[in-house]
């Protein structure tokens, strides 16, 4: 009956032994570290998944470099198009006071205008021809059209996100100033802007009067290629010998062979 009543006993006092005091708590923690880790498996990372999850990281990675690619073409561009509308300035104001000049030794044209809109404080200097190298570095005349301020309709061309992204803004009523390379300023009243299908824009080069179309791609907000236009159609109200600017150089616009 005693060695009974011993055994329950020692079985209550086991239930409650003392608590681990702060010291041996403090110890157990700062020892924590040195307990030994999982060994881990080693090697690159990406042979340890599997077939179908190597698959889709080789495409989330170039889906991010394809990316990165087209964000630096983009700046680029504008970069490109920016520097090159300050080297064509210094050629057109050297064109106006009758020198030959060419914006870089290489380049294979020359500038034929300066078109501006007053209103968003907007310009760029115009080449000759809308091939792609002349469109890279800013609008292009079409020269399968009329000189501007001669009878019919004149077309200027450029890219919708570098030298024509504020035609957008451009509203009916607005003025657009040409200034020739022949030193004649042109001033134009622009119309309401369409859209049109490249092949189908309704665009009359010998239609009566004196017309200026400024066309790029369409929609802005866009850089994929596609088959429609966004064409700004303008009339000419005025044109006068710019007074800051004497007209020495009275040769065209552009001589073909």
């Amino acid at each position: 009956m005693v060695s009974r009543l011993s055994a329950s006993q020692n079985e209550e006092a086991a239930e409650f032994e003392p608590l681990p005091t702060y010291l041996e708590l403090a110890m157990a923690a700062a020892t924590a570290h040195d307990m030994p880790k999982p060994r881990q498996r080693k090697g690159f990372f990406l042979w340890r998944l599997s077939s179908i999850e190597k698959a889709i990281a080789f495409a989330i990675a170039g889906l991010a470099f394809y990316g990165l690619a087209l964000i630096g073409d983009g700046f680029l561009l504008k970069a490109k198009a920016e520097l090159s509308q300050i080297l064509l300035k210094r050629a057109f104001a050297a064109e106006l006071r009758g020198e030959e000049t060419k914006p870089w030794p290489w380049a294979d044209f020359t500038t034929e205008a300066k078109v501006r809109a007053p209103r968003l404080g907007k310009e760029a200097i115009v080449l000759a021809g809308a091939s792609g190298e002349a469109l890279a570095f800013g609008p292009a005349w079409l020269v399968n059209t009329p000189q501007p301020g001669e009878e019919g309709t004149s077309v200027i061309a450029a890219h919708r996100d570098t030298h024509f992204r504020w035609l957008q803004y451009i509203r009916p009523g607005d003025t657009i100033e040409v200034t020739r390379r022949d030193g004649k300023l042109l001033t134009f009243k622009a119309g309401e802007g369409r859209i049109a299908a490249w092949d189908a824009n309704g665009i009359d080069p010998s239609s009566d009067g004196h017309r200026l179309v400024l066309t790029t791609c369409w929609p802005f907000d866009t850089v994929e290629r596609g088959p429609l236009r966004y064409i700004l159609e303008a009339e000419l109200v005025d044109g006068q010998a710019t007074g800051s600017v004497q007209p020495v150089n009275t040769k065209p616009l552009l001589q073909t062979e």
